[in-house]
């Protein structure tokens, strides 16, 4: 109960400089809905306009929330139902003592997701020389630094010299360009415009090249409290969520219009993005990378069976 009572004090900030986005909901059972506007955690904005969840008989009631640690923090505290979040503030949270549980999978992970780039004329090729300089991330014990660290021993670097500094995604390609930081992990849409004005290198997307190209960079998740008591609701979540991954699979310029005006993009950038494909089942196998190399880089503190956190809908 402690570790629960500190894990919610400690991101409970996140949640509060969040500005939620509430948007209208339909007929139906009610379930309350928390997402990003961001390309990988999207399905559930496609779902609304699309009408999928209201063929489902569900009426959602879907927030627009500015991170997914707020999206933890509001579904750890009861605020929402379900949510969205990539699988290490899951399993962070569960060390915590929160019961979070994964019913299905969302976006999978694109070959340029999170990209760690440097400057055009940097001369940084490998992890090697990496050592000693400056990687920008949007904080210490995330995704990006445990898919760095791994990349960088793999390819001749010594991770433990690698320092990292903490900073919102918007203002690392700035920095980078500046030279305050030697190298970023930039994400869409700001990759597809540093590369067409030819300022950055690509030097490898890490997460890729080290969880593999069936890793899920997010994953729809409840407590087993509220899965408990409301499981059929749950199972036609699951199935409303897999209907729109088959679509949003299948139209993506439809899917990039929606994007596009939640996130308040140009559709002509989302349209030529690298766009993450999104998931229609959820395995072991989806996850149990990154709670390998977790748990190596000291993320968390055990091992984890991926099995350990994903629920039987």
């Amino acid at each position: 109960m402690l570790l629960r009572r500190r894990f919610l004090g400690m991101v409970a900030a996140s949640f509060a400089a969040s500005v939620p986005a509430r948007l209208q909901a339909q007929s139906g059972t009610t379930v309350r809905v928390a997402s990003t506007a961001s390309d990988s955690y999207a399905e559930a904005l496609y779902a609304l306009d699309e009408g999928i969840f209201k063929k489902a008989g569900l009426s959602v009631d879907l927030q627009i929330l500015a991170s997914g640690a707020a999206i933890t923090t509001a579904v750890a505290a009861g605020a929402v139902d379900i949510g969205i979040t990539n699988p290490l503030p899951l399993i962070t949270a569960v060390e915590h003592g929160i019961p979070f549980v994964y019913i299905c999978s969302g976006g999978l992970i694109n070959y340029d997701e999170g990209s760690l780039c440097v400057s055009a004329d940097s001369p940084i090729r490998s992890g090697k020389d990496l050592e000693g300089k400056t990687v920008a991330t949007s904080s210490l014990n995330d995704i990006n630094v445990v898919a760095i660290k791994a990349w960088t021993d793999q390819t001749g670097g010594d991770s433990s010299k690698v320092r990292f500094v903490e900073m919102p995604f918007a203002q690392m390609g700035a920095a980078l360009r500046r030279g305050t930081v030697d190298a970023a992990p930039i994400v869409e849409p700001a990759l597809s415009v540093a590369k067409k004005e030819g300022w950055i290198r690509i030097l490898l997307p890490p997460m890729y090249s080290v969880f593999g190209p069936n890793f899920m960079v997010g994953g729809w998740f409840t407590t087993t409290g509220w899965l408990k008591t409301n499981r059929a609701v749950a199972r036609r979540f699951v199935a409303a969520i897999y209907d729109t991954a088959r679509w949003a699979n299948s139209h993506p310029d439809e899917s990039a219009a929606i994007l596009a005006k939640y996130a308040k993009m140009d559709p002509n950038t989302v349209k030529t993005m690298n766009r993450a494909p999104y998931g229609t089942s959820l395995t072991p196998s989806m996850l149990q990378s990154v709670l390998d190399l977790a748990y190596k880089y000291k993320a968390i503190t055990r091992r984890y069976n991926a099995a350990e956190i994903i629920a039987k809908v």
